[in-house]
């Protein structure tokens, strides 16, 4: 306590001065729990607004007062979206309302902005992002004042039509009931005349107070806007105001509000301002979010922005009942950072959490059955880009079914369109190209180049093949069927070479050349032109450098470091390999720190493939060094790291078993050069244990492999087809659903038995991580639990028949044989 009163001295020390004073701080810092910020957005009032502290405690206590009798009056309770109350967001909400009160007397824009603020992100908070959200004010404010007048027009035209309406009636039944000499069939046809006519006055406000005003707004621009004196003026009285009042902590021109102030004020809007107030932060995000992929320097101009935009997108994600417009909006702002996150920052779990964040908008505005084109094309483009986001982070077959659903939305709607619609033909071609690039990194190279060449053919075919785009969207299919080339066995050097000729006579983007300079001294070195070679990595490594400027630790530096680094050992040149090797290893370490395993250190090396590769180029440098004891600790490491990559492979066993093998084979050596025989031995050992593994098995061979698991083998089998029947039931519910789900629970409930009594191998792992899966989708939905329980049984089929068991999906042949 003494320290917070101190605090409040501090900020402002001569309205705690006097004894009142004092006692009533005591009183305060007692009544705001001691937390600081409270205290200092307290300090701030009394200092800004020039009272004591003792005054300042009575206006507390009467703010206070009408908040609680606001709240019974209403819900106490804090909305769901913002959690459960705790002492902290009282403290800060409380203090802060005062703040509020006071600046909505002085400056309503003041307020209107700090209520606008609250659904950015907490940091790098400018005055540019200021004037973008008062333009967006300023422009919805003349949007609703149009409106307003339109309806007031239009009301208007229609009580002078209706009024000659009623005239016209009156005078008609008049003259019916004249017609009629008063008779009883003239005064009901008059009656009803005139009740029409009166109706229809009646009808004017209902027809016109109805109209909303706060219908989407479809004129706002996502270009950047322009702003006038007004926006500065105000902007520079904003910033200012905020900071007196402590809302706002500023340095070097950046501002950063608290988080828990944030939530404070969205707490206190009203659920149709906050809707407002979302929509309008989308609005401005928008105009200021320039980011294009094929121009740099709109890159840090985004990035000034991109936690704003993330944030703007998950508040919006609150709000179910956004015009579906503002929807589409928010998905296609949240898809947008995805793709910076990844292409930019290498930030890939961020790009991935923004990308699946833009497909739950797309997927809330389709069910809204509004512009439902609109939301299918954008999901076909956010699921492309999530599965290009999913290989870079070697998770292969999310990769694949995000890509795949992607083709089958764009195929569908170019079926419907008959394919006259340029833009889906071209996310058709973007997406085989992805899928062909993922079949690269799985070294299926036939079905690659399958891909990839169809991919080429539609792009060639395009009505804008001689548009820039389209030039350089074959410039990087051709680099990839390149690739494929290299990779066979044995290469195509010549071939690879004319491609990426081609290729580089198309592309004229930084990254896309930089890329194919990269492959073509890759192909260099296989040729053994060397000094080409190094003159290709040079220029690409410029070019790296230019693009990503002041981001060094981006995975296309490292690349070109690590064939810096083969091209320096193929020279012999060791010292200069290993500082290549080094600093590739340095940036991987940092770009695939999301893979380090829960609790390591920062030096630990992350569990991924590329890690792993580059570890063995420096083993092997390090050997030809003769540091042997050096090689053999980085060797270990690159073992540590394959097999745990092994235990969980469900793709690139072959490559990653190949990887192993030679990984024991250069530790063999490095403990045969250290004199370490018993390591030799074991290290020997090991290998011809694995090899033995790898060799398909005869039938006695089989019989012992399968000695020591065979009863969890069949108990896995029988509950990987209760798991089948239950996922392809047609229906979530009734009593068959029950006993089904019935059946399987024993069954997973055996199969624990069976797991805890197995040794430790990959059958037992394999078994115990479906198991795990399965409990954890099957209380879901049908829709929900299904691809998650057919993914776990079709990886359970591949670690069964790995282990000699032929395993048949008995629903699919039942329903081939009717």
């Amino acid at each position: 306590p003494s320290e917070s009163v101190q605090l409040l001295a501090r900020i402002a020390p001569r309205h705690v001065s006097s004894p009142r004073d004092a006692a009533a701080a005591r009183s305060l810092v007692e009544t705001l729990g001691n937390l600081p910020l409270a205290l200092g957005t307290a300090a701030a009032y009394m200092r800004r607004c020039d009272v004591p502290c003792a005054e300042y405690l009575e206006r507390y206590a009467a703010s206070e007062g009408r908040r609680s009798s606001s709240s019974s009056s209403s819900s106490s309770a804090l909305p769901a979206r913002y959690g459960e109350s705790n002492e902290h967001f009282h403290s800060v909400a409380s203090s802060l309302a005062l703040s509020v009160n006071e600046i909505e007397k002085e400056n309503p824009t003041a307020c209107r902005v700090l209520r606008l603020l609250s659904f950015l992100g907490p940091d790098l908070v400018t005055k540019a992002v200021i004037r973008n959200l008062l333009c967006e004010r300023r422009r919805v404010d003349a949007v609703a004042e149009r409106r307003r007048r339109d309806v007031d027009r239009r009301r208007s035209v229609a009580r002078a039509t209706a009024a000659v309406a009623l005239g016209i009636g009156a005078s008609g039944a008049l003259r019916l009931v004249r017609r009629n000499h008063g008779g009883q069939a003239g005064v009901v046809a008059a009656t009803a005349l005139t009740a029409a006519a009166l109706l229809f006055v009646s009808q004017d406000s209902f027809l016109f107070d109805g109209h909303s005003n706060n219908q989407p707004d479809t004129t706002a621009p996502s270009t950047p806007n322009s702003f006038s004196s007004f926006e500065y003026e105000q902007a520079d009285l904003v910033w200012d105001i905020l900071k007196s009042f402590s809302l706002i902590s500023v340095k070097d021109g950046k501002g950063t509000i608290h988080r828990l102030m944030s939530q404070a004020m969205r707490y206190s809007q009203s659920d149709e301002e906050a809707r407002g107030n979302v929509t309008i932060c989308i609005d401005a995000m928008r105009s200021m979010w320039t980011f294009k992929p094929e121009r740099p320097d709109t890159w840090k101009e985004s990035q000034s922005i991109l936690e704003h935009v993330k944030s703007v997108a998950a508040h919006s994600l609150e709000y179910h009942d956004l015009s579906p417009e503002y929807i589409l909006r928010a998905g296609q702002l949240s898809k947008e950072a995805g793709v910076f996150s990844a292409m930019s920052l290498n930030a890939f779990v961020e790009a991935q959490a923004s990308l699946e964040m833009s497909l739950k908008l797309l997927d809330i505005g389709a069910a809204k059955g509004k512009r439902n084109a609109a939301f299918q094309k954008a999901k076909a483009e956010t699921l492309h880009e999530l599965g290009r986001v999913l290989r870079y982070q070697a998770n292969y077959s999310e990769s694949e079914q995000s890509l795949r659903e992607a083709l089958q939305i764009s195929n569908r709607w170019n079926t419907n369109r008959k394919g006259n619609d340029p833009s889906v033909r071209k996310g058709i071609a973007d997406t085989l190209h992805e899928l062909g690039v993922l079949e690269v990194k799985k070294h299926n190279l036939d079905t690659a180049a399958l891909f990839l060449q169809q991919s080429l053919d539609m792009r060639r075919s395009s009505d804008q093949c001689t548009s820039d785009d389209t030039h350089a969207n074959c410039a990087s299919t051709l680099h990839q069927l390149a690739a494929i080339h290299v990779a066979r066995k044995p290469p195509s050097l010549e071939k690879a070479k004319t491609l990426l000729q081609e290729s580089l006579s198309l592309c004229q983007q930084i990254g896309q050349r930089a890329a194919t300079l990269k492959q073509l001294a890759r192909v260099s070195i296989r040729q053994g032109f060397l000094d080409k070679a190094d003159t290709y990595l040079e220029h690409a490594l410029e070019l790296y450098l230019e693009l990503y400027g002041d981001n060094k630790l981006h995975i296309n530096i490292a690349a070109v470091k690590f064939q810096q680094g083969a091209l320096a050992l193929q020279r012999e040149q060791l010292e200069e390999a290993w500082n290549h090797f080094s600093e590739c290893l340095r940036i991987r370490r940092h770009v695939y720190a999301y893979a380090r395993t829960v609790g390591s250190r920062e030096d630990e090396n992350p569990i991924h493939l590329e890690v792993s590769c580059v570890l063995h180029e420096l083993g092997c440098v390090g050997f030809s060094q003769k540091r042997y004891s050096r090689s053999m600790e980085v060797l270990r490491a690159e073992h540590d790291i394959l097999e745990k990559l092994e235990e969980s492979a469900t793709a690139q066993s072959e490559r990653l078993h190949q990887a192993r093998l030679t990984n024991l084979t250069w530790l063999r050596k490095c403990a045969k050069e250290l004199g370490q025989d018993d390591e030799v031995n074991r290290l020997v050992n090991e290998r011809t244990a694995m090899k033995k593994r790898s060799a398909r098995p005869t039938e006695g061979q089989a019989a012992v492999m399968q000695s020591d698991s065979v009863t969890l083998q069949w108990k896995a089998m029988e509950c990987r087809a209760l798991a089948r029947t239950f996922a392809l039931q047609k229906q979530s519910s009734g009593k068959n659903d029950i006993i089904e789900r019935e059946k399987l629970t024993r069954g997973l409930d055996e199969l624990l038995e069976e797991i805890t009594m197995a040794p430790q191998e990959s059958m037992k792992r394999a078994a115990a991580q479906f198991r795990e899966t399965i409990l954890s989708c099957i209380d879901k939905p049908m829709k929900e639990r299904r691809i998650s329980v057919l993914k776990a049984c079709d990886e359970l089929r591949d670690v069964l028949r790995a282990h000699g068991l032929q395993v048949s999906d008995s629903i699919n042949s039942k329903k081939k044989k009717k």
